[in-house]
C-alpha cells in the first residue's frame, strides 16, 4: 500500500533536519491511535516495516533551514505488509486537520490519496528515482557508516547487501537477488543533510535488471537503506 499525504505549513521555512519532525509526527499519530501498536513498532529491537519520502516544492537549502516555494509539501508513505499498512493508514487518517507544532512552524495533514500500483511482469525496467538513493555500508565493529553514489566501484555491491537485508526482514528468499544489476541512464551524484551528516547518494534514471519477483517487490516497497528515517527510494 502506498499513500500520498498532503500537508500545509504555517510558513514556508523549515529546519534542514525536517525528517526528524516527520518521524515525530508519525510516532505521535501511531501512539495516539493505538498505544500497544506504538510500543510494538518502537521497541528498541523492532525494525520498522514502513517507509516514507518527503517531497518539498522547489527547496532552497541553506545552512540551517530550507526555504520552500510555497507552504505545502507531500509525503509518499508505504508499507509492504497490507495488514500493517491498514493500521498505519488508520493512524494517519486520525491526524487529518490536526495541527502538529514544529520548531517555529507547524504542519497539518489536509488530504491523502492512494497511489495506484501496477504489477511488474518483465525482467528489466527503467525507473526514475523519486528521492535520492542511499547505499550504506555499516561497519558493525567500528559502528561507522560509509555511503556510495553510483560513481563508486562499490556501489552495486553494497546496494545488493542493502536489498538483501530488506528482503530478509520481509522473509523473502534471497535467491531472487540472483542476476540483479543496476545501470545508470541519466544519473548524478548528490549530497543531502541527514541529522549532523552530509550523505553522498544518487538520483536520476536507471535500468534495473533481475528476476520479475524482485523487480515487482522493489517497485512496490522501494529501495531503502534508512527507510524509516525518510530515505527510501520509490520507483516510477
Amino acid at each position: 500500500m502506498r499513500l500520498k499525504l498532503y500537508f500545509n505549513l504555517e510558513n514556508n521555512i523549515i529546519d534542514t533536519q525536517y525528517r526528524k519532525f516527520i518521524i515525530s509526527w508519525i510516532k505521535h499519530a501511531v501512539q495516539e491511535y493505538d498505544e500497544a501498536l506504538f510500543e510494538q513498532m518502537y521497541d528498541a529491537n523492532q525494525k520498522k516495516t514502513f517507509s516514507f519520502a518527503t517531497i518539498l516544492p522547489h527547496p532552497e537549502f541553506q545552512k540551517d533551514k530550507v526555504i520552500l516555494d510555497n507552504n505545502q509539501f507531500y509525503i509518499i508513505f508505504s508499507a509492504y505488509n497490507y495488514i500493517y499498512a491498514l493500521h498505519l493508514y488508520n493512524s494517519i487518517l486520525s491526524q487529518k486537520y490536526k495541527t502538529f507544532h514544529l520548531n517555529q512552524n507547524s504542519m497539518t495533514l489536509v488530504s491523502m490519496s492512494m497511489i495506484p500500483e501496477k504489477n511488474i511482469l518483465t525482467d528489466s525496467i527503467k525507473i526514475k528515482m523519486s528521492s535520492p538513493l542511499v547505499v550504506r555500508n555499516h561497519n558493525r565493529e567500528t559502528l561507522k557508516d560509509m555511503y556510495y553514489s553510483y560513481e563508486r566501484e562499490e556501489f552495486e555491491k553494497y546496494l545488493k547487501i542493502n536489498i538483501s537485508e530488506q528482503l530478509q526482514f520481509e522473509n523473502i528468499d534471497l535467491s531472487v537477488l540472483d542476476g540483479f544489476n543496476i545501470k545508470p541512464i541519466k544519473a548524478k551524484k548528490t549530497v543531502i543533510p541527514v541529522y549532523e551528516k552530509m550523505i553522498e547518494c544518487s538520483i536520476g534514471e536507471f535500468e534495473l535488471q533481475g528476476k520479475t519477483k524482485l523487480l515487482d517487490y522493489l517497485y512496490k516497497a522501494g529501495i531503502r537503506s534508512k527507510k524509516s528515517n525518510g530515505l527510501p527510494v520509490y520507483l516510477k
